[in-house]
C-alpha cells in the first residue's frame, strides 16, 4: 500500500499488530486501514494508529470496505478544505447522520463531495452540510434541485444584507406559515421548482426537514463512532483480538 521499507515499514507493521490484537478486526483489514490512511493523509506514529482505528470502527458500523471508506471520506474532507486533523469529526458526523436518517454513510459522503461548492458558498461547514443533506435525502426531494433553489434564495438574501440564519428562517416561514396550502406550495415552487417543490413543502410541513436548523452545528455528533462501536460489541467480538494475539505469537 505504501511502498515503505526499513524502520518506517516496521513501525506500520507494529501498528497493524496492535490494532488486530486490541479490537475485533483481521490483520488484513488492519493492514488495509493503516496503508490507506498513511497514503491518503500522510500521518505516522500515534496519529496513524488512532485514525486507522477510527476508520476500522466506522467501516464495521456502516458495513463498508475500509479502503473505500478512507477514499470517500478523504475526498469529502478535501472538498470542504479540511485536513487529516478533521477526519475524526467527519467520521463521527457521517456515522451519526447515517444512523438518524438511514442514508448510507458512503452515499452521504459522496453527496457532500459533489455538492461541496454550493454548500460552502451558502456558508455551511461540513457538519451542517451532512445533517442537511441527510434530511433532504429522507424527504425524497432531488438534492441538486434543492441546492439550486437554496443557492439562489440565499444569494438574493446576502445581496440584500440579510444574515444566513434569518434568510433560512424566512425560507422556512414562507412555506410552513403561509396563509394557505396553495400559498405554501407556491412559495416552494418558486424556490425549488415544481418537481422538488412539493416534496420540500411536505417535508417542511411534517417536520422531517427544517431550514431553521440548517445553520446549527451538530456538536452532539462528536464521539459517535467510538460510542456506537462500544455499544455494539458482544462476547465473540471481545474474543477476536485474543485469538489474533495467539496467531501473532504463533507466527513469531
Amino acid at each position: 500500500k505504501t511502498g515503505a521499507t526499513g524502520e518506517a515499514l516496521e513501525g506500520m507493521q507494529d501498528i497493524v499488530d496492535s490494532l488486530a490484537t486490541s479490537m475485533p478486526t483481521t490483520f488484513d483489514e488492519a493492514a488495509q486501514a493503516v496503508g490507506e490512511v498513511n497514503t491518503r493523509f500522510g500521518v505516522t506514529g500515534d496519529d496513524l494508529q488512532t485514525l486507522s482505528e477510527q476508520f476500522l470502527k466506522f467501516a464495521q458500523l456502516n458495513d463498508t470496505d475500509v479502503s473505500s471508506s478512507v477514499d470517500s471520506v478523504q475526498k469529502a474532507l478535501a472538498a470542504f478544505g479540511l485536513s487529516a486533523e478533521d477526519a475524526g469529526m467527519m467520521l463521527d458526523t457521517l456515522n451519526a447522520v447515517s444512523q438518524s436518517t438511514g442514508i448510507g454513510a458512503e452515499k452521504l459522503s459522496d453527496l457532500m463531495t459533489s455538492n461541496a461548492a454550493t454548500l460552502s458558498e451558502m456558508g455551511l461547514n461540513a457538519q451542517q452540510a451532512a445533517s442537511f443533506l441527510g434530511e433532504v435525502e429522507v424527504s425524497g426531494a432531488d438534492v441538486s434541485q434543492v441546492m439550486s433553489g437554496l443557492q439562489k434564495a440565499l444569494k438574493n438574501a446576502t445581496d440584500e444584507g440579510v444574515p444566513l440564519d434569518e434568510a433560512l428562517a424566512n425560507i422556512q416561514n414562507s412555506m410552513k406559515n403561509a396563509g394557505s396550502e396553495a400559498d405554501g406550495l407556491a412559495a416552494a415552487y418558486e424556490l425549488f421548482g415544481t418537481r422538488a417543490g412539493a416534496a420540500i413543502y411536505n417535508a417542511v410541513q411534517n417536520g422531517s426537514l427544517s431550514f431553521e436548523d440548517l445553520g446549527k452545528a451538530a456538536e452532539d455528533n462528536l464521539g459517535s463512532v467510538c460510542d456506537t462501536f462500544a455499544e455494539t460489541q458482544d462476547g465473540i467480538d471481545q474474543l477476536t483480538p485474543a485469538f489474533n494475539a495467539l496467531k501473532l505469537a504463533g507466527a513469531e
